[in-house]
């Protein structure tokens, strides 16, 4: 559906630059000389209608990518997504532990990281 909603900004885009350029030309024609204002009004309203349907094609653009990161995480929430089960939050936000709990609990032991398991028997690793 957005693909087609483009293409009806991007008609409405050439049709009015048509209609515009074609007012400009029949004010010139018509005038004695080159009148510098009906060209100058014909040159703003191009620059606005590239700015406005730049920015109506920009608008549709996020609304598509939009559509599809929600698709993509309704098909990761149907998956399982892999997540771990959501964390109750407190009731009161502000409020945590005494500093006596805190003080009372112990330290955890910090965990040395597992190394891996060396071959047996020497090896010759490099030669000066």
């Amino acid at each position: 559906m957005m693909t087609w909603v483009q293409r009806a900004v991007g008609a409405v885009f050439v049709i009015g630059l048509v209609a515009l350029v074609a007012a400009v030309v029949t004010l010139v024609q018509r005038a004695e000389g080159v009148p510098p204002l009906p060209v100058y009004t014909g040159l703003l309203g191009a620059v606005v209608l590239i700015l406005l349907a730049g920015a109506c094609l920009a608008l549709i653009s996020i609304a598509i990518s939009a559509r599809r990161g929600a698709e993509a995480l309704r098909r990761i929430a149907a998956q399982g997504g892999g997540l771990a089960a959501p964390v109750a939050a407190p009731a009161r936000p502000f409020t945590g532990m005494s500093l006596r709990e805190v003080a009372n609990q112990p330290e955890p032991e910090p965990a040395a990281p597992a190394r891996p398991q060396r071959p047996s028997g020497r090896t010759l690793v490099a030669e000066r």
